[in-house]
């Protein structure tokens, strides 16, 4: 038996952190409980005093597990989190030395997984986790001091107890977070490496080979039972792609109906394929908030120059199945991908101008690129490069064509206090010295100003 803390650095409060109940590392703790091992898990949003109390280091932990979920801010995209997790790791090796204590560090969650080799080093870790954490945390928990400085990371595995086990939450927690303004909180249905190959996307790099396993409908009844007792009213099945195995999407969907429980909503990723007409009618009248789908670009060779499985062909089929059903829809479009150019931008406007309500546009300009993706290995980048944000080159005129190509009945004073940050930002950073020069004229590389350094202030989005 060992003595596990696991804290989760996604609470710290930070510029444009938002802080969703830690589904990830819940499912490592409930792993550990059930093997029988001594655990806490610190989270800031549940027990504030934390932050400069470290009193809850000097418990004599065998394993002190350090979870991230995002690098980067939600809505500040050139901003990073990175030096708030080095400062708060620092200060942790601190406390630790000056008690002589000498647990083993790992690192783990979504966001760690992007950069495992380099956020082991640089936050002082003995090893990471990439992908799903439950397994390679009970192999370390059972045997601790053999992890102790082996540095580099390891590669999560398939966790049985996903398929048996109902996840259940402390109360204490679930109030911290039901206290939030419009609580939401995530659900797994299924653990499935993501088929589509988008070339921003590292989902199946952080996922690993994962044949997919889906929760049975008891099980999964079970755990949105207990939510919703507990005073959640909203959900987010945090599958890749909520609708990617339809069969089983049905399934899901028709077990939300069935329970019907009063005032439950929910919303999830989807993909216009494949999306028929039984599932469109299905999805009514469930308490779906939003059918949210990401072509990312209305162009069709831009999608094609992202890797997307579909065309605007199915994004058409799709909003006519949504508006046949009166379905809530979000489309997210992100302007400046490979190739993007002054006709690029003018077909998706179009598209847009045509085929969509004024709430239903989610509009973004400029692609992070991360680890392990296309646009990554385009650019010829390493992790070290890309720890801080860098975006794709793309042609800054984009800002003025949105302007002039969409309807001004999307052009709110938001989107275009948006835009005018984003433009300005963009014209002060620098372009990163590291990258090998592939950007055609008029084209520049977006990152922050003090690359690998921290700082830097967001350009909107």
């Amino acid at each position: 038996m060992s003595r596990v803390l696991l804290v989760n650095l996604a609470s710290l409060p930070m510029d444009g952190n938002q802080p969703i109940f830690p589904i990830g590392v819940r499912c490592v703790q409930d792993a550990l409980d059930r093997a029988g091992h001594v655990t806490r898990l610190m989270d800031f949003v549940a027990e504030p005093a934390g932050l400069t109390d470290l009193e809850w280091l000097g418990d004599a932990w065998d394993v002190i597990g350090f979870t991230i979920r995002n690098i980067d801010p939600i809505d500040i995209t050139c901003s990073t989190h990175v030096d708030e997790y080095v400062s708060f790791a620092k200060r942790v090796r601190a406390e630790l030395d000056r008690r002589g204590l000498d647990p083993v560090l790992v690192g783990g969650g979504p966001g760690f997984s992007l950069f495992g080799d380099t956020l082991v080093d640089r936050l002082g870790l003995d090893v990471g986790v990439i992908g799903p954490g439950e397994q390679v945390m009970l192999d370390i928990a059972t045997d601790p001091r053999s992890f102790k400085g082996r540095g580099g990371v390891l590669q999560g595995r398939r966790h049985c107890g996903f398929l048996t086990d109902t996840l259940s939450h402390p109360a204490s927690l679930m109030a911290a977070y039901t206290n939030a303004h419009q609580a939401m909180i995530g659900v797994e249905t299924r653990r499935k490496t993501c088929y589509q190959t988008c070339g921003y996307c590292p989902y199946a790099y952080i996922e690993g080979d994962n044949a997919g396993d889906l929760k049975p409908l008891d099980v999964l009844a079970d755990e949105i039972r207990g939510i919703h007792r507990a005073g959640f009213r909203r959900i987010f099945f945090t599958d890749g792609i909520f609708n990617s195995e339809l069969r089983f999407a049905k399934e899901v969907v028709q077990l939300v109906k069935d329970l019907a429980l009063d005032g439950l909503t929910w919303s999830a990723y989807f993909t216009p394929k494949p999306f028929d007409d039984e599932f469109g009618e299905m999805l009514q009248d469930s308490g779906v908030e939003a059918v949210v789908v990401s072509p990312d670009s209305l162009d069709d060779t831009m999608m094609r120059n992202l890797g997307k499985s579909f065309s605007t062909r199915h994004v058409s089929r799709f909003l006519e199945r949504s508006r046949k059903n009166d379905l809530p829809v979000k489309v997210n479009v992100v302007f400046g991908g490979p190739g993007e150019d002054r006709e690029s931008v003018r077909n998706s406007a179009r598209f847009i101008n045509e085929n969509l309500r004024d709430d239903e546009l989610v509009m973004h300009v400029g692609y992070r690129v991360l680890p392990e993706t296309n646009l990554a290995k385009q650019l010829g980048a390493d992790d070290d490069q890309l720890l801080y944000p860098v975006f794709y080159p793309f042609d800054l005129d984009v800002f003025n064509w949105i302007i002039q190509d969409l309807d001004s009945r999307f052009i709110t004073p938001q989107l275009m206090m948006n835009l005018m940050a984003g433009r300005a930002a963009a014209r002060k950073m620098a372009r990163t010295e590291a990258m090998p020069a592939v950007a055609p004229p008029g084209r520049t590389y977006l990152a922050l100003a003090s690359v690998g350094g921290g700082g830097g202030s967001g350009c909107g989005d």
